[in-house]
Formats: C-alpha cells, sequence, structure tokens
C-alpha cells in the first residue's frame, strides 16, 4: 500500500509538469489561434483514444452494466470543460504563464461556491474561510494596475475557473453513464468539432486558420504528445493512490507555469501578482485539507496491518 500512493504521487507530480509542458508549448505556437490548437489537440486525442480502443474496447460483455443515455450530459460537460480551455489557452497566448496558470487552478474555489449555492450538501466554516482567501488571491491576480492583464485576460481567468468547476462536478453524474475513456473521447469530438468549426469565423483573438508550417506541425506533435501523456499520468495517479493524498500536488502546475514561463521570456511576478498566486495555492490546499487528512489516515490505518 505504501509503494503504491508513493508511485501515485510520483505520477501525480509527473502529470502536473506534463500538463505545464504543454501550457508552455501552447504560448510557443502564438501564430497559431486558439481555436485551430483546441482543434489539432483534441483531433490528436481521439486519433490516441481510438488506437487505444482497438487493442482494449470501451464495452466489455462482463463490464459492470451503466444507465442508458447521458448523451446531453456528455455533450454540456464537453462544452463547459472546452470553453475553460479555450479561455485558459487565450490567456497563456496573452499573458504570463504563471498568471494564467493561477486562474486555471481557482477551479476548487467555484466548486465550493456552487456547492454552497445550489446543493444541499454541508459545508464547514474552515472551507467557507478558505474560500474567501482564494477569492482575495483573485483579486490581486485581477489588480487592472497590471500592464499586461486586460478586462479581457480577467473575465478569461473568471469563465476558466468557473468552466473547469461545472465540467468537474459533472463527472460524478456521467460515471453512472460512460467509463472514463468514452468521456474523453466525447470531449474530443465535440471540441474537435467546435475548434473546426469556429476557426473559420470571425471572433477577435480566437479564431483564425492558416496552414502550420513545419515548426508548427512539430509543435502540434508535441502538444498532443504532451496532453496524451499528462491524462495517462494523472488517471494512473488517482488509480493508484487516495484522491485526497494527492490532489493538493496539482497546485505544482502554477509553479512550474511560473518557472517555464520566465524561460519562454515571460517577467517575473510583480508582488501584488505573487501574493495573489499564494493566496490561491493556499486557498486550496486547505479546501482540499479536509479530504486529505482522511485519506491519509485511512492509508495509514491500511497500511500498519499485518
Amino acid at each position: 500500500m505504501r509503494q503504491s500512493a508513493m508511485s501515485g504521487i510520483l505520477f501525480m507530480f509527473a502529470a502536473s509538469l506534463t500538463f505545464s509542458l504543454m501550457n508552455a508549448c501552447v504560448k510557443l505556437l502564438d501564430s497559431m489561434s486558439s481555436m485551430e490548437l483546441i482543434f489539432f489537440r483534441h483531433v490528436f486525442t481521439a486519433i490516441c483514444i481510438g488506437i487505444w480502443w482497438c487493442f482494449y474496447p470501451p464495452f466489455k460483455p462482463d463490464s459492470k452494466p451503466r444507465k442508458k443515455g447521458g448523451y446531453f450530459r456528455l455533450l454540456m460537460r464537453s462544452l463547459t470543460g472546452g470553453l475553460a480551455m479555450l479561455a485558459m489557452f487565450y490567456n497563456i497566448a496573452t499573458i504570463s504563464l504563471g498568471t494564467a496558470s493561477a486562474f486555471a487552478q481557482t477551479m476548487p474555489i467555484y466548486i465550493v461556491l456552487f456547492t454552497l449555492l445550489f446543493t444541499k450538501e454541508h459545508v464547514r466554516l474552515p472551507i467557507i474561510l478558505a474560500t474567501m482567501i482564494g477569492f482575495v488571491g483573485v483579486i490581486c491576480i485581477c489588480d487592472i494596475r497590471t500592464e499586461s492583464l486586460g478586462i479581457d485576460n480577467i473575465i478569461a481567468g473568471i469563465i476558466n475557473g468557473i468552466m473547469m468547476a461545472l465540467a468537474y462536478m459533472s463527472l460524478k453524474d456521467l460515471k453512472e453513464y460512460f467509463n472514463e475513456s468514452s468521456m474523453i473521447m466525447g470531449f474530443a469530438i465535440t471540441m474537435a468539432v467546435v475548434g473546426g468549426v469556429f476557426m473559420f469565423i470571425e471572433i477577435p483573438h480566437l479564431s483564425g486558420f492558416s496552414i502550420p508550417n513545419v515548426r508548427e506541425w512539430i509543435g502540434i506533435l508535441i502538444l498532443g504528445i504532451l496532453g496524451t501523456l499528462g491524462q495517462m499520468f494523472l488517471t494512473r495517479a488517482f488509480i493508484l493512490a487516495p484522491a485526497g493524498l494527492i490532489s493538493p500536488l496539482d497546485y505544482m502546475r502554477i509553479v512550474w507555469g511560473v518557472i517555464f514561463g520566465v524561460m519562454l521570456g515571460d517577467s517575473l511576478p510583480n508582488m501584488m501578482t505573487l501574493s495573489g498566486i499564494t493566496l490561491i495555492i493556499i486557498s486550496g490546499v486547505l479546501i482540499a485539507m479536509p479530504v486529505f487528512l482522511q485519506d491519509y489516515k485511512r492509508y495509514k490505518n491500511k497500511s500498519l496491518k499485518p
């Protein structure tokens, strides 16, 4: 059990690094539109899942029966997740990588907010206070005095966090209808269609199409490989270790984002932005802490058994 948990931590660390490298690749492909990147990224994912299905079919005769239907829910999850990705790609292309990564990691804050507003689940006071800390962090990042951060980036960052929260919250219901590879394939096909259509429709700063050159084709290939590997590492991490034990490690994406951003030419975050990033990390870790302690206690008790 101890070795399995350690492997899960290593896979989560690898997933965080791989997704951060993917985001850095998006920044390097700034000559291509966000819609074009989304199209190629998800075509590659769909091809990878299709090849995977050739060896491991998604529907096995002896598999656990699932509910019929659920396609509209899958479509809504794909669209909300896709909108989150589009907003993230836009921010990656127009502001520093560390700030864009910080906006993406605000998802737990909105999950707590939606839980309070739309469900009957009880949320403890410490979690509410941790959420408030996170909102203060968002406000610090959204400081309008920052020259590189415009109102469009603030709106995109908020949309990114909200849509990721909605997409994540929908997974619980979708598991009753589809297995994981089917959900990934549905998401990939939906976003490939959306990206393929809207890159030819005039949308300022988002649409546009040009035939990639050799350098861009190489970047697209690396982007697809990194995205697919990141998803595999993330899935493997959650299989090997309890979710609460490894989820806080996902905030390493912000740290990697700052490091890779500076390597690609971003300026170092100012004190206000750095304070906001720090508060968002603290908020996310505090929100995850109850689940972390619960899973750690369960893991420790199992490891002590003969």
